[in-house]
């Protein structure tokens, strides 16, 4: 049955080149931000520049995507799909060339390539959404969740691949890896140019997006708050089961490995309950794992756990986008999943602030603890919300 359902997806018309523009779309995203920090390293001698390029692109993302991802509801997604990466590519490689030209860091050097990097990370950011949502269309309609649970385990694949290649070729040269990511969003210009873009169901009506969004976007913002949490608090937690910070990396491979199964296995078959229903439930499972993975005083059972939750967060996140879709009119899908998207960066940065305050004063169990219980909360409740909204609509049709 798993193969039949996927398989059913991969054969739809249109799927294939799909696919290869999202990898070409996703790619520089997942690059970014260790690619960035390299590369600032090798031109000014900091990392902190590093980390304000990372930043200025994360960020600029987030505040663009919404209004970008506006542009693939109203545009045809062939064009728009083409233009933004197309940008983004030669964002990317004006960005290694000036990296290239200033062999020593001049006073507008950073300043020129935080510009560039913000550029690159804001003129896709609408991509994200506006692919979802055309997947959304190209797939036949009974083979929805299947076509998310695909897209999410792709784009899960990618985000872990991608940093490695980055840490492979920046051994090389820091600029290689920019210009990599340039070449990759070049060849999603040129791909997007063959997408399909069936045509769109016409709409009597624009639903309230903020109204039936928020919940959504409180949930996938809770989601990566805990992900955020644990992950950057990790290195801390596991040296004090005395294990080295270095393995931090295998144990978040486990996490994002085990995410890419459990959004295949969500896939493939009909789960009993409405998608937020199964939402709320996983939150409550993953909050529980990552909650437990903090008090156990035995290191394999910590590894475990965030698999556990790894297991779960990929098949949460595809629930809570289908839930989304169903009470959007077609016309806001780019923009709801955009909106989606935003708060899920915005939920991860806002981890990092939240975590090195809270280890350096109550250490990483607690620190982690707290993040996750807070992040449980805000999923639970934006759960409730919405079904609030759904009775309250009910009894006004």
């Amino acid at each position: 049955m798993t193969g039949k359902q996927y398989l059913a997806v991969l054969r739809s018309p249109g799927v294939g080149v799909w696919f290869a523009v999202l990898v070409c779309q996703r790619f520089p995203v997942a690059a970014a931000p260790l690619a960035l920090v390299f590369l600032g390293h090798a031109v000014t001698g900091s990392y902190a520049v590093g980390a304000l390029l990372g930043g200025g692109h994360a960020l600029a993302e987030a505040v663009a995507a919404g209004p970008l991802g506006r542009r693939f509801d109203r545009r045809p997604a062939r064009s728009e799909t083409a233009l933004v990466l197309g940008v983004e590519a030669a964002a990317f490689a004006l960005l290694a060339l000036l990296a290239t030209a200033s062999p020593r860091a001049e006073w507008w050097t950073p300043a020129g390539m935080l510009a560039l990097a913000g550029l690159g990370g804001a003129i896709s950011a609408g991509a994200h959404g506006g692919l979802r949502a055309l997947l959304v269309r190209l797939a036949p309609p009974e083979r929805r969740v299947p076509a998310l649970s695909l897209e999410s385990a792709a784009s899960t694949t990618v985000w872990t691949v991608a940093p490695a290649v980055v840490a492979l070729l920046a051994v090389v040269d820091a600029r290689l890896p920019i210009l990599l990511m340039a070449a990759v969003a070049a060849a999603g210009a040129l791909a997007g140019r063959r997408l399909l873009d069936p045509p769109r169901t016409a709409t009597a009506h624009r639903a309230r997006l903020w109204r039936i969004s928020w919940p959504a976007m409180a949930y996938d913002g809770a989601m990566m708050f805990a992900f955020g949490a644990v992950s950057l608090a990790l290195p801390v937690l596991l040296a004090t089961h005395g294990a080295g910070a270095a393995l931090s990396g295998p144990v978040l491979t486990a996490y994002t490995l085990a995410g890419i199964g459990g959004g295949l296995l969500y896939g493939a078959r009909r789960w009993p309950g409405t998608p937020l229903a199964q939402a709320a439930l996983l939150s409550a499972g993953i909050g529980l794992a990552l909650g437990a993975a903090a008090l156990v005083p035995v290191l394999g059972l910590v590894v475990a756990l965030f698999a556990v939750a790894g297991l779960l967060q990929t098949p949460a996140l595809t629930a809570r986008a289908v839930s989304l879709q169903d009470r959007l009119p077609e016309s806001q899908w780019a923009v709801g999943f955009s909106g989606m998207y935003a708060a899920g960066g915005l939920g991860y940065g806002a981890a990092g602030m939240t975590v090195a305050w809270l280890v350096e004063r109550v250490g990483a169990q607690p620190a982690i603890g707290l993040c996750v219980a807070l992040s449980t909360l805000v999923a639970l409740g934006s759960s409730a919300a919405e079904r609030r909204q759904l009775t309250t609509d009910a009894a006004l049709a």
